[in-house]
């Protein structure tokens, strides 16, 4: 921004709003010229306030020029009585600039709103602002403002793993669905998919597990330990070793019923199954296998375990269970 002499001298005479006077010197700071111009403006209103017979500015350079050669001299007494006067008047100047005028006031960095959704059937790392690592699991949204100012805050809905980078000045907390998992140095999964109870489980450190409005009432977790919401509170999970294979691209049933595999099938491939013989959800099943194999074909190599039959209606992604 350009600023005439007219406004520097208005505030060198105390006409500048504070506001006018705190913007002008934040840019003093940044801005050489302007610092240099605003320094001459004083020296020179220095040298009018000593000779104030002498109204022409280029008549007190002068003045200024001539103390100083006088001063390296050491001619005259007089000269070096001189120079404290100059020397006050300036020092004075200078203090009233940097210390005693109102200081800018700092202002917070504008805030934006990241957005990274996952769709169906894939996954994906990434490292955020702050050096922690994110993956995100299929079907799957992650939203956090940047810059990080007083905390790390992301919302998530869906299945993620969090390596968090150490900051004990900037908290991390991650939300899901009126859940928050506060957390300092530490790796955590979170799975939270429509339909399907919250679950929060701790692979190294240590998290706090809360509800929004009941900060209070909140649950440590230590490693290796897992938990799921409920509507009363939290209640304990077993911890599943290979929860976090689909990184690798695999998905992992240890003892999941049928119910179960459907539901996370549902999630991760975002086809519809339908179910016509429901005696079946019940019976419990244990695996391994590939993501790229499809939901059809996973149901499939179980239903070789329980005689079940499995069809499928590609024209509307529906898989149908008999």
């Amino acid at each position: 921004m350009t600023h005439t002499n007219e406004q520097i001298i208005a505030y060198l005479q105390g006409k500048l709003t504070p506001q006018e006077r705190a913007t002008l010197l934040e840019e003093a700071q940044h801005d050489e010229a302007l610092r240099k111009a605003i320094m001459a403006q004083m020296e020179t209103s220095a040298l009018l306030f000593l000779h104030e017979s002498q109204a022409d500015v280029e008549e007190g350079q002068q003045q200024l020029r001539t103390f100083k050669t006088r001063l390296r001299r050491k001619r005259w007494l007089h000269a070096a009585k001189q120079s404290w006067r100059y020397a006050a008047v300036l020092l004075m100047g200078m203090l009233t600039m940097w210390f005693f005028l109102p200081k800018p006031t700092p202002t917070k960095p504008t805030l934006s709103m990241q957005t990274l959704r996952v769709p169906y059937g894939q996954h994906c790392q990434m490292t955020l602002p702050d050096g922690s690592k994110v993956w995100l699991n299929a079907n799957t949204t992650l939203r956090f403002a940047t810059p990080f100012v007083d905390k790390r805050h992301l919302f998530l809905q869906g299945e993620a793993l969090f390596d968090v980078a150490k900051n004990k000045q900037l908290p991390f907390v991650v939300t899901a669905n009126g859940v928050n998992i506060e957390a300092l140095g530490t790796r955590f999964h979170v799975k939270n998919y429509a339909g399907t109870p919250l679950c929060v489980s701790l692979l190294r450190g240590s998290v706090r597990v809360f509800r929004t409005e009941a900060p209070r009432k909140s649950v440590l977790l230590q490693p290796h330990e897992s938990i799921m919401a409920t509507d009363t509170g939290f209640v304990a999970l077993h911890f599943d070793e290979e929860m976090n294979l689909w990184q690798q691209g695999m998905l992992s049933f240890q003892s999941a019923s049928l119910a179960t595999i459907i539901q996370d099938l549902k999630q991760y491939y975002g086809v519809k199954i339908s179910i016509k013989n429901r005696n079946i959800l019940q019976t419990h099943y244990s695996g391994r296998f590939r993501t790229s194999d499809g939901a059809a074909e996973i149901l499939r190599v179980l239903s070789c375990m329980n005689g079940f039959r499995v069809s499928e209606n590609k024209k509307n992604n529906e898989i149908i269970i008999q």
